[in-house]
């Protein structure tokens, strides 16, 4: 019985298959016709069939070279083997001359193309296509049996008239049956029978996608028929891909358990951050270990930045990453300090930047260095917008240099954004390789589910990445003081009556409030205090309040984040001139007929 999980994997090929074929058409009518589709079969006393196919059509106004002619010689015997023929054609004409054709394998079918390259033709045109086909004799305990798809449901035309007529030894004729319509019909067409031959004849018109089969039952003995021609199934992907039993259930499920094994026995190894032994501030001891799991530390406030490190560095120590928004925050900060002014340009969602060459670079950190040197490459102002598709590599370059900081200063044991690329690399590995895996191993032998185990990790370590990057010690340390940095901000306004007495705090400590995340609150904490002294380094054109820059910061952050991530866009080739060529430009593709 297929599992629960097995039936998801194989019903979501299935559903996008039927997506697929629901959105093309299984049969397109190309607009000529087939006037007649004639087969003459002589059944030998070998295991041989002689085929004779005169095939009429009209192509009307259409201009081809001809048509192909694809007939199946590999079908489903039982749930492991195929049943094959063997196909040889002898020769094409039209009743008075040879025309040239070739023959090609396409899987289960043998296709003859048929028609000259250098040649087109239209209106009415005759193939007469001579081929043997062995191994197509049935036997049944009373019986020999040709079971015989004459025309095939393939044709993208409809079919005037099919007709058959099959030969046999003399007085060996036993019985006959003649099908027509869509693959499954039990519709019924006509059908005679003599001494040594039987005649078969579609009642009406087969529409593209129709087809006429015939039987035709010989006296037991009556010719010669071997065994069927077996071979190993070819499996298709994916419905035969997944066999759902005892093995491959087992070895799938092991497979992902010894995988999901060794993701969290790397983060039990590597991925939890170091924690002092003793207090280390007051026992001066170093030593360390790996932090018990989910245990919970209790967060003490402070009231000034840790280590009086930027808000970059606490925005890093606290989720890892060196993102936009530290960016943002690292540029209200070096305003704050006096090294640029921000103005609101009236009107618009922008501002302008302005630099201030008086300050003294020499108090700058690297980063900090790499992003106004960016900012104002040979200019005195710019504005965000003008950032759009040229700051993509300041960005970078300044996150790096955050995280070789923290590096520095070791606060993590391996680089996060190295550690996290590392993890994502090995899981898309993963995942390719499992994909791999259960193509490769599904059509083989069916055990396509061995491929699902290493997607299914890939997919836990995608998700689970960035839980693997570790601080170290100091690192950890320093991240509980941030905590309680944060919490200060975040319940700032328990403490209104000290920022009454020290209103210039609002500014020093608003790129914390960004890297936090808690500008809306810190701002709150300043209502009705008037803290416009030391808000020089923002000019808003309107009176100060703080909710109000507040709000035009975290605009102003969501803007420098869509302007500086953005990369530059291309205005395409100029089809004039040199950069011309042919198949260039947009649109293109392609179609037509043999």
């Amino acid at each position: 019985m297929k599992t629960t999980a097995a039936r998801l994997v194989i019903g979501a090929y299935a559903a996008a298959f039927a997506i697929v074929l629901a959105a093309t058409p299984a049969h397109a009518d190309e607009g000529w016709v087939i006037t007649s589709f004639h087969a003459d079969i002589n059944i030998t006393t070998s295991f041989v069939l002689n085929i004779v196919e005169d095939i009429r059509v009209d192509f009307g106004g259409l201009q081809k070279h001809g048509i192909f002619r694809t007939i199946p010689v590999r079908y489903s015997y039982d749930s492991t083997r195929d049943r094959y023929y063997t196909l040889t054609v002898n020769s094409v004409g039209d009743g008075s001359r040879v025309v040239p054709y070739t023959v090609s394998n396409a899987g289960n079918d043998e296709v003859i193309k048929i028609g000259d390259p250098n040649r087109t033709v239209s209106g009415p045109n005759r193939y007469i296509i001579t081929y043997d086909v062995a191994g197509v004799m049935n036997e049944f305990s009373d019986h020999n049996e040709l079971y015989w798809n004459v025309d095939g449901g393939a044709w993208p035309v409809a079919k005037k008239s099919v007709t058959a007529r099959v030969t046999f030894p003399n007085g060996s004729f036993q019985k006959s049956a003649c099908y027509q319509g869509p693959t499954g019909s039990h519709e019924t067409c006509n059908f005679a029978n003599g001494a040594s031959d039987a005649t078969y004849t579609s009642t009406r018109q087969l529409g593209s996608g129709e087809q006429m089969s015939i039987v035709t039952a010989l006296n037991k003995g009556a010719v010669a028929v071997p065994a069927p021609m077996l071979e190993p199934r070819q499996r298709a992907f994916p419905q035969d891909a997944f066999d759902v039993n005892l093995a491959t259930v087992s070895v799938s499920a092991l497979i992902l358990l010894v995988c999901l094994a060794l993701i969290a026995r790397f983060w039990w190894q590597h991925g939890r951050d170091r924690a002092y032994l003793t207090q280390y501030y007051l026992t001066n001891d170093p030593r360390d270990a790996p932090e018990a799991p989910f245990q919970h530390e209790p967060v003490v406030v402070e009231f000034n930045p840790p280590q009086n490190l930027r808000p970059a560095q606490l925005g890093l120590i606290l989720d890892e990453s060196a993102d936009t928004k530290d960016v943002t925050a690292t540029i209200v900060d070096l305003a704050v300090r006096g090294f640029l002014t921000i103005n609101e340009v009236p009107g618009q969602k922008d501002w302008l930047l302005v630099w201030k060459p008086g300050a003294a670079a020499s108090a700058l950190l690297p980063y900090e260095k790499t992003l106004l040197d960016g900012l104002f490459a040979g200019r005195q102002q710019v504005k965000i917008s003008e950032l759009k598709g040229t700051f993509q590599t300041t960005l970078r370059s300044a996150e790096s240099e955050v995280y070789a900081d923290a590096m520095s200063r070791k606060l993590f044991r391996f680089r996060p954004d190295y550690m996290r690329g590392i993890a994502v690399f090995i899981a898309i590995l993963g995942i390719l390789a499992g994909a791999g895996l259960s193509y490769a191993l599904g059509m083989l032998f069916g055990w396509g589910l061995v491929g699902i185990a290493p997607i299914l990790a890939g997919l836990v370590l995608l998700v689970t990445h960035r839980a693997l990057s570790t601080r170290t010690a100091a690192g950890r340390d320093l991240m509980q003081h941030s905590l309680g940095f944060r919490l200060y901000m975040t319940t700032a306004e328990k403490y209104r009556q000290q920022f009454a007495e020290k209103a210039e705090i609002f500014t020093q400590l608003l790129p914390y409030a960004i890297v936090f995340g808690c500008v809306s609150r810190w701002a709150k904490a300043f209502e009705g205090i008037d803290t416009s002294p030391s808000t020089g380094w923002y000019s808003g054109g309107r009176p100060f309040q703080a909710a109000f820059l507040a709000s035009n910061l975290e605009t102003m952050d969501s803007t420098l984040g869509g302007a500086i991530s953005s990369t530059p866009a291309s205005s395409g080739s100029s089809g004039f001139g040199g950069g011309g060529f042919s198949g260039g430009g947009g649109g293109g593709g392609g179609g037509g007929s043999w």
